[in-house]
């Protein structure tokens, strides 16, 4: 006979499968298709960006070094216009994309969406053009993420926390990074911006 009080534990086992595999919707942008890409504007310049649009949705102005909300697109191939200046960037599924607009071009960040909601992730954009840099907490004895290369972006999946962190050339100290807490299901982006010699750290949470 059949018992819903026996098929339970399969019901429950479905849904924690089900559940990662659309927790970029969820996340990022209620509503979106799976198979959906993700996409948005980061402003990596030192002054205020113009407003622009990938495809035809529009990119609202951003101050330097923040980015925007992440919409969601079918995959493929889109221009990307912020002011006079525009390239085309292929988007694929599953994939976050975050387009920098640097002070000479156009640069495609891409990430993953979680793997488990139960997590907090952290990612490092290194917008810096010379510097490898990793992410440890600060007193330097933890690495976060390591060995980020310039113009790329670093990305794990850490358990929900509170930690002071710092910004780190090899074992070389540049900076502390402003105290965060690290919650599950949130995605928290520290983009490093401004110069080595200036740097400047924005945290850009999404939930």
């Amino acid at each position: 006979m059949f018992s819903v009080r026996k098929m339970l534990p399969l019901f429950a086992a479905i849904f924690v499968l089900v559940v990662p595999t659309h927790a970029h919707a969820q996340l990022y942008a209620k509503g979106a298709p799976p198979g959906s890409a993700f996409v948005r504007i980061l402003n990596a310049t030192p002054a205020q960006s113009p407003a622009g649009f990938v495809g035809d949705v529009a990119q609202a102005s951003l101050p330097a070094f923040t980015a925007g909300r992440f919409s969601f697109l079918p995959p493929g191939e889109y221009p990307v216009q912020v002011g006079s200046r525009k390239e085309s960037f292929k988007l694929e599924a599953d994939r976050f994309y975050s387009i920098a607009l640097l002070p000479d071009s156009m640069k495609s960040f891409v990430l993953e969406g979680f793997k488990s909601q139960l997590k907090a992730m952290v990612v490092m954009m290194n917008l810096f053009p010379d510097k490898v840099l990793s992410l440890k907490t600060a007193d330097g004895k933890v690495t976060v993420l390591d060995a980020v290369q310039p113009f790329t972006a670093g990305q794990r999946e850490i358990n929900p926390l509170s930690v002071s962190l710092g910004l780190f050339e090899g074992d070389k100290k540049i900076m502390d990074v402003p105290p965060v807490t690290f919650e599950r299901g949130k995605a928290s982006s520290l983009i490093v911006g401004g110069t080595s010699a200036v740097p400047v750290l924005t945290w850009d949470e999404q939930k």
